[in-house]
């Protein structure tokens, strides 16, 4: 009965509509001087025909100059108390939105953690300006849709500015062109459903160069890179990791999502975030995080290219329906990371990776519907996941479910319950509970084990003490041979008897903690 209800959920949910705002257009008209933006969005919503009233999020410090519905003005009100623009549009289901705004966005203190805009001057003293709201949101620098899930099908930014820079935006240059007064003016363009958060400005004194990348099914990826021109020969050494990565991916989860408008890179003076088809990197081109050894294991990579790359799969285009829901944009990225390292150098080296990741858990709170979960959300995450893996027979058909995973998700935005529907139809064993254990308890599992021995064997008997009801995970044994022996424990205490002496918790396995 369990597995009908979950699979008439998959069905129910995913089939819900995505989105309602359409279109989006921004012409942004940044100030150097003054820290300030003018801009100009145009938005085409549909399906709206249920109220009377669209809400739109947007910071407060901004001056509205005008806005129009379907071309002519309307009644609004924009609210500083709650941060919204509440616009009167009538019994209508389409309309178009025109916006025209100026005034000082927020700025990042450290970004990507706080958000922001960052104004700065490159080392040869260059404006650089650059953009990036996760947390906060889109809606600091554009009104923005107030359902996390609605993402715009097409999304076009200009940006005019002064013409010794180059503004980089998502997906594939449209326009650029010089003006007569010192200026610039581009358009970059997305042709995929995008989050609101990702789509960024980047503004800077530029280089390009480009490569291809052949994929599974003969086609070809266009690969661009946007360094900082005094970097451009770095770029070129430290990029190189791209290609192996992308086509671990492209093999282990499907071809890169956003083909049609390529994948690119582009240097900030922050760490780096996941701007889809933009990826930002701030890494210093150095191996590790910002040139320290992230992994653990001295196992040195470029940490940000990798990671933030990753997301193109998961966060971008597999999305977060609702903000509890982030969680599964971090842990299985950095689960991806484990597949990266199993692509290059192999499953004992990825299990070795993944364990590194123990040091980094915190367990300080629920994972579960919180997007201020902290370290957590990726590394126990992803620990999750590994141990999940343990159900079946080999990790390599794990990581073949979570290929299979995303191949049915791929560009929309899920629940966290349709996640756990999924896997517990995939995988025997395996159910809600299981997730709902590491996600919304504060400890991971708590093992109690005894190990007794009787007549030259091993009697194990061990339970979870803090387990929620219908939780069991899979529990490995190993003896002095070699020999691997997989149980399954939960709330209740269970028995085990094993030949010989020697038995020994393999919490390599797992993620999990060992009760004194």
């Amino acid at each position: 009965m369990l597995r009908i209800l979950l699979l008439l959920l998959l069905i129910a949910t995913s089939s819900i509509a995505q989105s309602q705002l359409k279109r989006l257009n921004i012409e942004v008209k940044p100030d150097f001087q003054f820290q300030i933006i003018s801009v100009r969005t145009l938005q085409s919503w549909t399906g709206l025909s249920d109220s009377d009233t669209l809400v739109l999020n947007f910071f407060p410090d901004f001056k509205i100059e005008s806005l129009k519905v379907n071309g002519k003005k309307t009644g609004f009100k924009y609210s500083k108390a709650d941060s919204s623009i509440r616009i009167f549009k009538g019994e209508i289901d389409k309309l178009e939105l025109e916006i025209h705004y100026s005034g000082k966005p927020h700025q990042a203190v450290k970004a990507p953690w706080d958000g922001g805009f960052i104004w700065k001057k490159d080392t040869l003293g260059n404006e650089w300006l650059t953009s990036a709201v996760q947390g906060v949101g889109s809606n600091l620098w554009w009104p923005s849709p107030s359902r996390y899930d609605n993402e715009p099908e097409i999304s076009e930014v200009t940006c005019v500015y002064p013409d010794n820079l180059f503004f980089k935006g998502n997906g594939r240059l449209k326009s650029d062109s010089i003006l007569t007064n010192g200026l610039r003016k581009t358009t970059w363009r997305t042709t995929y459903p995008i989050n609101t958060y990702n789509i960024s400005l980047n503004i800077g004194n530029y280089a390009h160069w480009s490569d291809t990348l052949i994929l599974n099914d003969n086609s070809k990826l266009s690969l661009d890179f946007y360094p900082l021109k005094n970097n451009i020969e770095a770029s070129k050494r430290q990029f190189q990791q791209a290609k192996p990565m992308l086509e671990c991916f492209n093999k282990t989860f499907d071809n890169y999502p956003f083909q049609k408008d390529g994948y690119s890179v582009v240097e900030t003076p922050y760490a780096g975030m996941e701007h889809q088809s933009c990826i930002a990197y701030g890494n210093g081109y150095v191996d590790g995080y910002l040139g320290k050894d992230y992994s653990g294991i001295g196992l040195n990579f470029d940490f940000i290219l990798i990671h933030e790359s990753g997301h193109e799969w998961w966060g971008n285009s597999v999305s977060a329906k609702n903000e509890e829901d982030f969680w599964l944009h971090e842990a299985f990225c950095t689960y991806a990371e484990y597949v990266y390292v199993n692509c290059l150098y192999g499953n004992d080296k990825a299990e070795e990776y993944i364990n590194g990741k123990k040091r980094l858990v915190q367990n300080e709170g629920a994972i579960l519907g919180s997007l201020d979960s902290g370290a957590d959300m990726y590394s126990k995450g992803s620990l999750m996941l590994f141990t999940l893996s343990g159900f079946t027979d080999t990790p390599e058909e794990f990581i073949k479910i979570v290929g299979d995973f995303y191949k049915k998700f791929a560009y929309k935005s899920i629940s966290s319950a349709e996640v756990f529907a999924y896997f517990s139809l995939r995988i025997k064993n395996c159910n809600p509970a299981f997730f709902n254990q590491y996600l919304g308890v504060k400890e991971p599992p708590v093992l109690k084990v005894e190990i007794k021995i009787s007549n030259g064997n091993s009697v194990i008997s061990c339970k979870v003490l803090n387990a929620i009801e219908n939780f069991q995970m899979p529990l490995f044994l190993k003896n002095k041979e070699g020999e691997l022996r997989k149980i399954l424990v939960g709330k209740e205490s269970m028995t085990e008897n094993l030949i010989g002496i020697g038995w020994t918790i393999q919490e390599t396995k797992g993620y999990f903690i060992l009760a004194k």
